[in-house]
């Protein structure tokens, strides 16, 4: 029980940061890729995120099924090899197209672990153990969104070889750690039958229909939209010398995620994700003054920027609560991963948008996007009651 809690509790969250990083870790170094990829441009690079988020979130719901039928330490050995093996080679392209298929490859192997390593400390761990578990879980991907952005910064110059082939050690430790955790519990290893990837993709439809998850879909894919849209302006905006800043102010909100369980206690989840949604809402609109140049006092920036951060900090959590609460208990897993697919669809699109619309009006648009989900959050929640 021990070695499960160690592995639940900690390299979980650690796999779970350096997984998701990959979603973010291209994002600010745009500019430095164009000096070392051929055939890149500032119109296409961004393409690098958007890919890798899209096959991202397709692979969430392929690879949940998969473990329901191979089981979830195979999934987890299986994902992590490959998303070691494919991280490898990664930097050794120089090819902008190459590195675009590579990247989309990368996206779908790293799906395998999100939603299979929640599963699995569900499946494993004590119900003592499971909150705490999943509170620094949940944690660990909302940091991936700042950290991952830090250690592109950090890492990513003239070349890929030292961020990739980093985060290439951390997934081969994970899948080692799990292929001994594997080979420990063999003689224990069962698999459930469940149903085929065709038919969850038939009750797709139905769920997304769902009066009472269609509301929080909406929400899920406008929450790490805004999010990452935000960082991509940053960067190619006068205030990119304030993004260091910004980030470590990121990861101290994102630590409130931790608190959520707390607050469920005294909030319902519906009216968390509300007043969460309008808490970014408005402080992302503050973000489009600074933007404009008609506010220039960094102690603004900084406040609205951390109340942003903690309105997505519980919001996340928030919404995975409510899809978990209001869907079928036969549809649960379904309705989780495609929550986690409409995310991370909002991700991607974050990466791609700035290239086609203006940065202040992109970033009105989402305040006012997000001032309207949380709106018709509250509507849906009155009409039900």
């Amino acid at each position: 029980m021990k070695y499960k809690l160690i592995i639940g509790t900690l390299c979980i969250p650690l796999l779970a940061l350096g997984v998701v990083t990959q979603l973010y870790l291209l994002m600010p170094v745009s500019t430095n890729l164009l000096q070392f990829v051929k055939h890149a441009t500032t119109n296409n690079i961004g393409l690098l995120t958007t890919l890798f988020g899209f096959f991202y979130a397709v692979g969430l719901i392929i690879w949940g099924s998969l473990s329901d039928r191979i089981g979830k330490d195979l999934t987890l050995i299986i994902g992590l090899l490959l998303l070691a093996c494919v991280s490898f080679i990664v930097p050794l392209l120089q090819n902008y197209y190459l590195l675009l298929f590579a990247r989309s490859v990368q996206g779908f192997c790293a799906a395998s672990f999100p939603p299979v390593a929640l599963a699995w400390v569900s499946i494993n761990l004590p119900d003592s153990s499971k909150p705490k578990a999943i509170s620094l879980i949940s944690c660990a991907f909302l940091l991936a969104a700042t950290i991952g952005q830090w250690l592109g910064s950090l890492l990513i110059s003239n070349s890929l070889y030292y961020a990739m082939w980093f985060l290439t050690g951390i997934y081969a430790c994970g899948a080692t750690i799990f292929y001994f955790y594997y080979l420990k519990n063999k003689q224990n290893y069962q698999v459930t039958p469940s149903a085929t990837l065709l038919s969850i993709c038939c009750k797709i439809p139905n769920i997304l229909t769902n009066r009472k998850l269609l509301p929080v879909y909406l929400c899920s894919l406008f929450v790490l939209l805004s999010f990452v849209s935000l960082y991509s302006v940053l960067h190619c905006s006068a205030l990119i010398v304030y993004v260091p800043t910004l980030r470590n102010i990121s990861i101290i909100a994102m630590l409130f995620s931790l608190t959520s369980s707390y607050l469920f206690k005294v909030i319902k989840p519906t009216y968390v994700l509300a007043i969460a949604l309008c808490l970014m809402a408005f402080s992302l609109f503050i973000h489009t003054f600074f933007l404009t140049d008609r506010l220039n006092t960094l102690v603004i920036l900084y406040f609205c920027h951390f109340m942003l951060i903690i309105g997505l900090a519980y919001a996340v959590p928030s919404m995975i609560v409510c899809i978990a609460t209001q869907s079928e208990i036969k549809d649960r897993g379904i309705a989780t991963s495609l929550y986690t697919c409409i995310l991370f669809i909002g991700a991607s699109l974050g990466a791609l948008l700035p290239t086609f619309i203006t940065p202040p009006i992109l970033i009105t648009s989402l305040s006012i996007l997000l001032m309207v989900c949380a709106i018709q959050l509250i509507l849906n929640l009155k009409a039900h009651h």
